[in-house]
């Protein structure tokens, strides 16, 4: 059965493009699902994990948070913003990409090409994110580590794998699918990650509650 695909978004143009986008692209096994007008309609109308494609344009919300709360209602989802097009969302995409979204397409000129493939990459596994966003959220990490870590204690290397999906608010069964590892050995692990951080537990991983903040260089 192909994965299911929804649109969330209050604009009829909008969703009508999306919607001609995904059928004409014969090569994307994705069930597009009815189209969901605010956030109540998307979370009542399936608990089954899908492809949310979230529109900043008409959505009057934040996405972070509406990523979070359909996620909690339809875990293993994965989630793809839609963007206006402007020059200075580099600290909006590093924020939102900590919140779970997995990709960003701005509706810029050429967005139409764009969607099919960024549907494509993330059906895939992928991530359809800018390589400097990416970059920076991983510097970000690292300097958590070096400010949160007690002395003398070192992350293993998947410890410090699995830390970056806990900061983008991955549960513990989507991160054992993801990195093909049992809930079990995920759980063990996160249970030393907290211990080496001094944390009570993984909501103390938060980006917010770490000081997760974008310098005026990376902005």
């Amino acid at each position: 059965m192909a994965i299911a695909m929804q649109i969330v978004s209050s604009h009829p143009l909008l969703v009508r493009a999306v919607s001609g986008i995904v059928s004409h692209a014969k090569d994307l096994a994705v069930r597009v699902l009815p189209p969901a007008f605010s956030e109540a309609e998307a979370i009542s109308q399936s608990d089954a994990p899908r492809l949310f494609v979230l529109d900043a344009c008409s959505l009057n919300t934040d996405l972070g948070p509406l990523a979070g709360r359909c996620r909690a209602s339809a875990p293993g989802s994965k989630f793809l913003a839609l963007l206006p097009p402007r020059d200075d969302h580099h600290a909006e995409k590093i924020r939102l990409f900590s919140w779970g979204i997995d990709g960003f397409v701005e509706l810029h000129k050429s967005w139409q090409k764009e969607m099919s493939q960024a549907i494509r990459s993330i059906l895939e596994g992928q991530l359809w994110v800018p390589p400097e966003v990416l970059l920076a959220f991983v510097k970000q990490a690292k300097a958590l580590l070096d400010a949160q870590l007690l002395h003398g204690h070192f992350l293993t290397a998947r410890e410090a794998e699995i830390l970056q999906l806990l900061m983008r608010r991955l549960t513990n069964k989507e991160i054992s699918s993801g990195l093909g590892i049992s809930e079990r050995t995920v759980k063990f692990h996160v249970s030393n990650i907290l211990g080496k951080l001094q944390l009570e537990d993984r909501r103390g991983l938060s980006p917010g509650k770490l000081g997760f903040k974008i310098s005026a260089s990376e902005a």
